[in-house]
């Protein structure tokens, strides 16, 4: 095609020439060519080789044409588009049209695309189909070149027209034979891959990919033995040489997943190698036989352990070896473990994949036990992530053979949330009971003492002023007497109004609470006294430490306390308050803290959480901050504990 070309573009030029044209062709590839006025010798010459040129043209496979975009006709059209279009170069140069009425129309925008770039001197390449004068359909390459003249403006078209009907049906059956080996590679039911001279995995299918839980590009170019189970490598690189040599073999070999599960194959392996018998490379037909193996093993393992699980109760059942590798278990365990651990259980796995470091120090006490009483027994508390509490029995057996040896150890897991809740809301409602009881009687002692009083001395006033004997000056003392004692009512009447919103309050929807907010709220509601009284005040948090509670009453707690520590500090000593927190026995401690006055407990244990107990007279206050602080955190779930010495200060212990 490269010498046609040639050829061609050769025979333009000369009978560029002849005709005394003076053209400049555009293409950078093609140098600028200028002819003179040829002698009658040289024309005499030029014809011939003219005459010679159109009969080697005529008698190629090859349509040769030009265009003389002047006069928009058609100056020359080889005899092989009789072949290729089934029309004579007559029919051609008759009807300038008939080339692009015989386009198919589905290509028409090719030749569109065409005339714009041959417009900018371009030359142009395109393929696209013509309809053959016998109805046929055929596929044509075409090649064009512009020629300029010297003012750069395009005045013909020369080009080469090539029948690749053909070349296209070969290429499109190779295309389908590539597409019907690939169908069958990527729909076979055994992962096949390819590995490089270098050992680097050069092809898989998908299914291989989805027997090792990889996606196609995560495998593609990586090691061969990063796919494979660390103990396995050995024997693994051992049959590797023997692929060096051509050794064709079926093994069974253990891979790793993605996701740290070590599975079971038989693969099938085929080496191949070059022309000159270098080592290219390897393939294999893989099989995923873990279910199959791990059935065996168990058969194996599992009679004894099996006999043990179903003697007892329906459960969650787990069963281990005595190197704490998962034998077998139930459908139960299966679902406790997805819901619990976000994985689920597998055949082989260890028991330490499913614990934290932390909770396997506590794990592997309890085996020791076990291993030395039989069993051992728990109780468990989990929180899903809508807040909501599951309670477990968890026992551990010894598993032990005829000679009483350890052989492995069975998890029993048994969901006791609702009869824990049952016994919890049993508690709480006992709890509750109490807890009214005892208002009812600091009720009772506020109406008896602090209502009782004000209303006597109420109706003595008024029975002072009723008594016509008593004189102005005297009535208008019983009358602030009387407004005094309404105040103290209403004093009165507000703190039971406070006491009872706690009550109250318990119903307010929970959230998320962060102690740092709140440390940071209390310190900017607070900001003029601690300024005032030049207090340092530390919060000593986590940055995430958080209570799923109410907001309202851990504000007001952290505030009462913190206020109490700063009213009560000791004369001429800047007031210092540490509020801490940490975890005791899976429960959160806040520790608040201070070095103040200090309060005489050997006195005033039994009254420091009581309602109207003062302490100190010298400061003003009602007496009734701890009584609430003590209700919200009991009202909360929590407990609450005071730790104080005269003139050394005082240390709050809340736990939730």
């Amino acid at each position: 095609m490269r010498n046609s070309i040639a050829l061609f573009y050769t025979y333009i030029i000369t009978l560029q020439g002849y005709r005394g044209i003076k053209y400049v062709f555009c293409p950078a590839n093609i140098s600028p060519y200028s002819m003179s006025e040829l002698s009658h010798e040289n024309e005499k010459r030029v014809e011939s080789t003219h005459d010679n040129l159109m009969t080697f043209f005529n008698a190629m496979d090859d349509i040769f044409l030009s265009i003389d975009l002047i006069d928009m006709r058609l100056m020359q059209i080889s005899r092989s588009c009789k072949e290729i279009f089934g029309y004579d170069p007559a029919d051609f140069l008759a009807n300038g049209q008939l080339w692009y009425q015989l386009i198919h129309p589905e290509d028409r925008h090719v030749i569109a695309n065409d005339q714009a770039e041959i417009r900018k001197g371009k030359r142009v390449d395109s393929i696209y189909r013509i309809i053959h004068k016998d109805g046929t359909v055929r596929w044509v390459e075409k090649k064009l070149m512009p020629t300029c003249n010297e003012e750069g403006t395009v005045v013909r078209i020369d080009g080469i027209i090539r029948d690749i009907t053909q070349r296209k049906a070969a290429d499109e059956q190779h295309k389908a034979q590539e597409d019907w080996y690939k169908q069958i590679v990527e729909t076979a039911q055994e992962g096949i891959w390819t590995i490089d001279e270098n050992r680097r995995i050069s092809f898989a299918n998908k299914k291989m990919a989805e027997i090792l839980g990889y996606t196609l590009d995560e495998m593609i170019g990586r090691d061969l033995f990063d796919f494979i189970y660390e103990d396995d490598k050995v024997y693994a690189a051992f049959h590797m040489g023997r692929r060096l040599d051509g050794v064709k073999e079926d093994l069974e070999i253990r891979y790793l997943k993605k996701n740290g599960i070590p599975i079971w194959t038989r693969i099938a392996t085929n080496s191949f190698f070059d022309e000159r018998g270098q080592y290219k490379g390897a393939l294999a037909m893989v099989t995923d036989i873990t279910e199959r193996k791990l059935n065996e093993d168990a058969l194996q393992k599992s009679e004894a352990n099996l006999r043990t699980i179903y003697n007892n109760t329906d459960n969650a059942y787990i069963l281990f070896d005595d190197r704490l590798n998962v034998i077998s278990f139930n459908v139960l365990a299966q679902k406790y473990s997805e819901e619990q651990n976000k994985k689920p259980l597998f055949v082989n796995a260890r028991l330490e994949d499913y614990f934290s470091p932390e909770r396997m120090v506590e794990i592997q006490y309890v085996l020791s036990e076990v291993r030395t009483n039989g069993s051992y027994d728990y109780e468990i508390k989990t929180v899903k992530s809508d807040g909501a509490s599951n309670w477990y029995h968890v026992r551990w057996v010894a598993v032990r053979n005829n000679e009483n040896e350890n052989t492995g150890f069975i998890l029993i897991n048994n969901n006791i949330t609702a009869s824990k809740l049952t016994e919890l809301e049993r508690e709480k409602i006992t709890g509750d009971l109490i807890k009214r009881v005892i208002d009812l009687e600091q009720f009772n002692y506020i109406i008896s003492h602090h209502l009782r009083a004000p209303v006597a001395t109420i109706q003595g006033l008024l029975a002072m002023i009723k008594n016509k004997k008593t004189k102005l000056a005297e009535a208008e003392q019983a009358f602030e007497g009387i407004m005094q004692s309404t105040k103290d009512m209403d004093v009165v009447i507000h703190d039971l109004n406070d006491i009872l919103q706690v009550r109250e309050l318990i119903h307010e929807k929970k959230e998320v609470v962060n102690l740092n907010e709140i440390a940071r709220e209390i310190s900017t509601n607070l900001a003029q006294v601690l300024s005032a009284k030049n207090v340092q005040l530390n919060f000593i948090f986590e940055d995430d430490t958080a209570l799923f509670t109410i907001r309202r009453f851990i504000y007001s707690i952290f505030y009462n306390l913190i206020s109490n520590s700063i009213k009560f500090g000791k004369d001429e000593v800047s007031p210092v308050v540490h509020v801490t927190s940490y975890m005791v026995n899976e429960r959160l401690r806040l520790v608040f803290s201070d070095n103040g006055k200090g309060i005489d407990l050997v006195r005033h244990r039994s009254k420091i959480f009581g309602l109207y107990q003062r302490f100190d007279i010298t400061t003003q206050g009602k007496g009734i901050g701890l009584f609430i602080v003590k209700a919200q955190v009991e009202a909360l779930g929590g407990k609450i504990e005071l730790k104080s010495k005269l003139g050394e200060g005082t240390e709050c212990i809340i736990d939730f």
